[in-house]
This record gives C-alpha cells, sequence and structure tokens, in this order.
C-alpha cells in the first residue's frame, strides 16, 4: 500500500503539479490580470460556460433550416455529435472530479493569496468543466468552418481556459485536463458515427 501510495504521490507531483510550476503558472496567470480588465477573463467564463449549449444548439437549428437539404443535413450531423459530444465528456469530467478529488485553488492556498472571483461550481477542480465544453465546441465546429473561422474557434477555446485561472477558479494543468477530455470526447462520437454510418448500409441488405 506505501508503494502504491508513493507512486501516487510521484505521479501527481509530475503530471499535475509539474514538480511545481503548474501552481507557479497558476499565480502569474492569476495576478497578471489588472483589476480594469478583470470584465475580460468574467466575460470569457461568461461565455465559456456550458450552460450556453442551449443557445449553440439553437443557433445550430435556425442555421440548418435556413440551408438547402444537402447542407442542412451536415449541420444537424454536427448538432447531433455536438450534444452526444458534450454530454459524453460532462458525464466522463464529472466522474474524474469525483474520482480524483483535487482541490481547488482557494482550498491549496486561501483566497487571501490570489484574487479568486465568482463562488466554484463544485469543490474539486480537475478537469475544468468550462474548459471542456469549450473544447467540445471548438472540435465539433472545427471541420465544418475555414481557416479564420478556426482561429477565432482556438482563440476562444485558449481564453475560456485563460480565464478560469485568471479569475482563480482552476490551476493551469485543470485546463489542459479540460481541453484534452473534451477534444477526446467528440473523437470518440466522431468514430462511432462513422462505424454507424459505414456498418448500417450492411444490415440493410437483403441476404
Amino acid at each position: 500500500m506505501q508503494a502504491l501510495a508513493s507512486a501516487g504521490d510521484w505521479f501527481r507531483h509530475w503530471l499535475y503539479d509539474w514538480g511545481g510550476a503548474n501552481l507557479d503558472l497558476f499565480l502569474s496567470m492569476n495576478r497578471a490580470v489588472p483589476d480594469a480588465w478583470l470584465w475580460l477573463p468574467e466575460s470569457l467564463t461568461w461565455l465559456g460556460s456550458y450552460w450556453g449549449a442551449p443557445a449553440v444548439v439553437a443557433v445550430l437549428l435556425l442555421w440548418s433550416r435556413s440551408q438547402s437539404s444537402g447542407h442542412a443535413m451536415r449541420v444537424r450531423i454536427v448538432l447531433t455529435r455536438f450534444v452526444v459530444g458534450l454530454l459524453f465528456a460532462l458525464s466522463v469530467g464529472a466522474a474524474a472530479k469525483a474520482a480524483l478529488s483535487f482541490p481547488r485553488p482557494s482550498t491549496v492556498l486561501g483566497e487571501t493569496a490570489f484574487r479568486v472571483l465568482g463562488t466554484p461550481e463544485s469543490l474539486y477542480t480537475l478537469p475544468s468543466g468550462h474548459a471542456t465544453y469549450a473544447a467540445v465546441l471548438a472540435t465539433t465546429l472545427w471541420p465544418f468552418f475555414g481557416w479564420p473561422a478556426r482561429v477565432a474557434l482556438l482563440t476562444f477555446m485558449v481564453g475560456v481556459g485563460w480565464s478560469r485561472v485568471a479569475l482563480g477558479a482552476h490551476f493551469p494543468a485543470d485546463v489542459l485536463a479540460g481541453f484534452t477530455l473534451g477534444w477526446a470526447c467528440v473523437v470518440v462520437v466522431n468514430q462511432l458515427a462513422r462505424w454507424v454510418d459505414v456498418g448500417l448500409p450492411v444490415c440493410g441488405r437483403r441476404r
């Protein structure tokens, strides 16, 4: 048991704490935002909340109705994969938070050591739900747009992750974990969708 505990401490120290760099980077990013610019991370956090998912769904539905049949079908596919990918990612993220129980920065450092704005949505910090949602949105829409829109999606995703550190809600490692989780869940959903698309004609053949 002691060996397992030591191995766990070692992995946490290097994979999560980054040998102390995770904490140092958090404090640097959190303290770098002047009070006059706090509206920026607050706005990005608001825009990057998964509570905005219904608005994204509504926009995609309206967009599909304004397109020709072929493009409308493509938009509906994007919509379906966004919804399924998001539900999958948030479920995995909630399970990871409960299993790992990594504490929020305010629990580790105390609120006097850095700037904390707002109330955390849970006691645990890994992965960031906002970063997960932003990654799901960006990854889902990525193949659908050209490079100017892709750059905007990437900027939005990174901005949302940065805002969570700037507001004191998450460590940088939590944000990176959220990005990875959101991307991975969409990739899995897309792969499953391809298997279904390939399998359906085979199942429908006459014997």
